[in-house]
C-alpha cells in the first residue's frame, strides 16, 4: 500500500491586526495614491499589507520589495516581506528578511515569534525555541507562541511537551482550529487514532472549510483501508483548496487502488503540474500508465523518477517491466540490474532476491547474461558499488589483541 502522509504542522505568523476596511477599498485607494506619489515607500508598504490581507502573496512581495528599495532599513516591511515569502513557501528568503527585520527593530516581540515560526519550516528547531522563548517573555499573541512552542517540540519527537504547549495555547484562544489539527498530527504519529479522529473532529467545528482538516481525516480513513471515505475527504479538501498538489497526488492512489486507474491519472498529472519535483509522483503516474498499457509515457515519467532520485530501486524496477513490454531487452534487462544493486545497497533483501529471479527469467528470454552487462552505465552514487563484496565483520577486542 502507497504511504498516504499526514500534512506536517501548522505554524502561525502574527496577524497584523484588525482590518478596518475591506483589503478590496484599501488596495484600490492605495494602488490610486501610488500614482501620484510613487517614491512615498509608506504606500507601498501599506498596499503590501492589504494583499497580505487579501492574499495575494505574489502582489503583496512586489509593493514590499519595491517599499524596500525606496527606504533601506524600512523594518516593518521586510517582517511583511518575510510573511508574504513565508506563505508562499520560499521559507529561506523569508528566514532572510524577517532576521533583517529584527536586527532593525530587536524589541519587537511579534518578529520573534515569526522567526519562530520560520526556522521551524527550515528545519533550525533550536532556533525556533530560543526567539519562541524572547516572545514567550514578552507576553505577546501567547496563543501563537505556544501553538508554535508545541509545533518546535513536535518536531524533535517532544511530543508530550508539545500537547501541553497546544492546550495552553487552547486556553488563551480556544477556537482555533489549527491547533486541533496539530494535535490530531501528534497523536496519530503516537499512534492514538482515537484521540487523533477526536481533535480533527473539533478542528471541523470551529472551522468545516479547513482543507488540511479533510485531508488529515482522509489519510486516517486509508490507514484504516476505509478507501472509499478517504476519497470522499480528500475531494472536499481539494474543494477547498484546488491548488494543493499533495491531496491530488493522494486521490490518485487512492483512486488506484479503488481500481479506477484513468481517474486516478488525471489526479496525479494535475499533481506534477504543480509540483514537477516529486520524485514518488513521477513513479505513480508511471506504473498507473504502464498499467493501461500506455508504454511510451510510462517510460517518460519514470526516467523523470529516477533522474529526481537516481537511487530509487522502486522505478528502475519499473522501467524494467515497461521495456520487457516494448520487447527491449537490453534495456529492460540493464534497469533491473540497477533495482538490485540498490536494493542489495539499502539492504531490502527480499526485493533484491526478487530482481535475482526477475534477471534469470529475462536472460532467458533474450539470450543474454551477466557478462553482456558488463559496461552498465550506473548513477554517480552506484559506481564502484560491489554487489558480491561481503560486509565487514567487526572483529572483538580479542581478536585484535591476539593478532
Amino acid at each position: 500500500m502507497p504511504a498516504f502522509l499526514i500534512a506536517l504542522f501548522c505554524l502561525f505568523l502574527v496577524a497584523c491586526g484588525p482590518p478596518s476596511d475591506s483589503p478590496e477599498y484599501k488596495i484600490e485607494q492605495l494602488s490610486s495614491k501610488i500614482e501620484d506619489e510613487p517614491e512615498n515607500p509608506t504606500l507601498h508598504y501599506d498596499l503590501g499589507k492589504a494583499y497580505i490581507e487579501k492574499k495575494k502573496y505574489r502582489s503583496a512581495l512586489k509593493s514590499l520589495i519595491e517599499a524596500i528599495r525606496l527606504k533601506e532599513d524600512y523594518g516593518d516591511a521586510y517582517r511583511e516581506k518575510g510573511i508574504a515569502l513565508f506563505y508562499l513557501k520560499k521559507y529561506f528568503d523569508a528566514e532572510k528578511a524577517l532576521n533583517k527585520s529584527f536586527s532593525l527593530n530587536p524589541t519587537n516581540a511579534d518578529i520573534a515569534t515569526d522567526l519562530g515560526s520560520i526556522f521551524i519550516a527550515t528545519g533550525k528547531v533550536k532556533k525556533s525555541l530560543r526567539f519562541l522563548k524572547i516572545a514567550q517573555t514578552r507576553n505577546s499573541n501567547m496563543h501563537v507562541v505556544f501553538n508554535n512552542m508545541g509545533a518546535a517540540h513536535a518536531e524533535i519527537g517532544q511530543n508530550k511537551q508539545a500537547i501541553n504547549y497546544w492546550e495552553k495555547a487552547l486556553e488563551h484562544h480556544p477556537f482555533m482550529a489549527e491547533i486541533h489539527i496539530n494535535m490530531g498530527v501528534v497523536y496519530e504519529r503516537m499512534r492514538k487514532k482515537k484521540k487523533a479522529m477526536a481533535a480533527y473532529q473539533k478542528a471541523l467545528k470551529e472551522d468545516p472549510q479547513n482543507p488540511m482538516v479533510h485531508y488529515n481525516l482522509g489519510v486516517i480513513y486509508a490507514k484504516n483501508q476505509d478507501m472509499a471515505k478517504a476519497v470522499e475527504s480528500w475531494e472536499k479538501a481539494l474543494k477547498l483548496d484546488p491548488k494543493d498538489d499533495k491531496t491530488l497526488a493522494s486521490l490518485g492512489l487512492a483512486y488506484e487502488q479503488l481500481g479506477e486507474k484513468n481517474k486516478a491519472l488525471k489526479k496525479i498529472l494535475k499533481a506534477i503540474k504543480l509540483e514537477p519535483f516529486n520524485y514518488q509522483t513521477h513513479y505513480a503516474a508511471g506504473r498507473i500508465q504502464s498499467d493501461l498499457g500506455d508504454f511510451e509515457r510510462a517510460t517518460e515519467s519514470l526516467k523523470k523518477s529516477v533522474h529526481l532520485d537516481p537511487e530509487f530501486g522502486d522505478a528502475y524496477y519499473r522501467l524494467g517491466i515497461v521495456y520487457d513490454n516494448l520487447n527491449e531487452g537490453n534495456d529492460a534487462i540493464s534497469n533491473t540490474l540497477i533495482a538490485e544493486i540498490i536494493f542489495h545497497k539499502k539492504k531490502k533483501m527480499e526485493l533484491f532476491n526478487k530482481m535475482g529471479g526477475h534477471l534469470k527469467s529475462l536472460f532467458d528470454k533474450y539470450q543474454l547474461n551477466r557478462k553482456d552487462f558488463k559496461e552498465l552505465q550506473l548513477p554517480d552514487t552506484l559506481k564502484g558499488y560491489d554487489l558480491h563484496k561481503k560486509p565487514k565483520r567487526i572483529r572483538t577486542f580479542k581478536e585484535k589483541k591476539n593478532n
